[in-house]
């Protein structure tokens, strides 16, 4: 049911887990890796888990990789995929066990064309630092006026995700291949790509907020957001005014 794309990228120390906790569950038919230039060994450690793995495991990565960039790597493995629905995993990352079947349980799902869910936050060790949930408690404070709980019950979460990004990663999300089609897949942000992507989901397609804990987040020296947060900033803003624009040129928010 389920393709699970993996970009990855100078994670030795975590990419092992990261497969793994893609394929502890029988609804995930194949993982997609790609690596994009890493040079600490993820690469070789990723082709191993491939042949120890051939029928679930696909090393799609490209005999001269260089390094083009998350955006790039993702919309070449969804496009690669075999399944309607992609599950996002970075190789930093890892999936919660039972992530999947609490996913397909949920009413919403099946009416979705995206789908996200609540957030553990580990250290590099893996110890548990923290936990969100989604829009309900974001690591990037909301503004005070702003009733969550009611805009969450309502499936206001497109108006919710233009104040802040509550999804926090990538590993957050399930879309349907076609979706990311429809929307015209990563633009090319290095920041905020994850983002960018979840707000045109929103817009042109339906999304599920399932309210349980899918996913855990890696906190580490090696975060991307970490770099330089004024070219982050700049992204940001860039993100923005391409949305509005999309907004005024007469889409329609399906909230239902």
């Amino acid at each position: 049911m389920f393709s699970v794309a993996i970009p990855v990228y100078n994670h030795a120390k975590f990419v092992k887990q990261a497969i793994w906790s893609a394929l502890r569950s029988s609804l995930v038919r194949e993982v997609l890796i790609l690596d994009d230039g890493s040079q600490d060994g993820s690469s070789a450690i990723a082709a191993g888990m491939a042949a120890a793995h051939p029928d679930r495991v696909r090393d799609l990565t490209p005999v001269s990789p260089g390094n083009r960039g998350a955006h790039h790597r993702l919309n070449e493995l969804v496009e690669l995929a075999r399944c309607e629905w992609i599950a996002i995993l970075n190789s930093d990352d890892a999936f919660v066990s039972g992530r999947f079947e609490a996913i397909v349980r949920d009413p919403q799902f099946s009416v979705s064309d995206f789908a996200f869910g609540n957030v553990l936050l580990m250290d590099e060790r893996g110890a548990l630092l923290g936990a969100q949930r989604g829009p309900l408690d974001s690591l990037a404070p909301f503004r005070p006026s702003l009733e969550r709980s009611k805009m969450v019950s309502e499936g206001r979460l497109l108006d919710l995700l233009y104040e802040r990004n509550y999804l926090v990663t990538t590993s957050n999300m399930i879309f349907r291949k076609s979706l990311h089609a429809r929307v015209g897949g990563f633009h090319p942000y290095r920041y905020v790509h994850d983002w960018d992507f979840a707000l045109r989901a929103m817009l042109h397609g339906r999304a599920a907020y399932v309210q349980r804990f899918l996913t855990a987040y890696r906190i580490h020296p090696g975060n991307t957001i970490r770099d330089l947060e004024r070219q982050a900033a700049v992204e940001v803003r860039s993100m923005f005014d391409r949305f509005k624009l999309s907004r005024n040129a007469g889409d329609s928010v399906d909230r239902s």
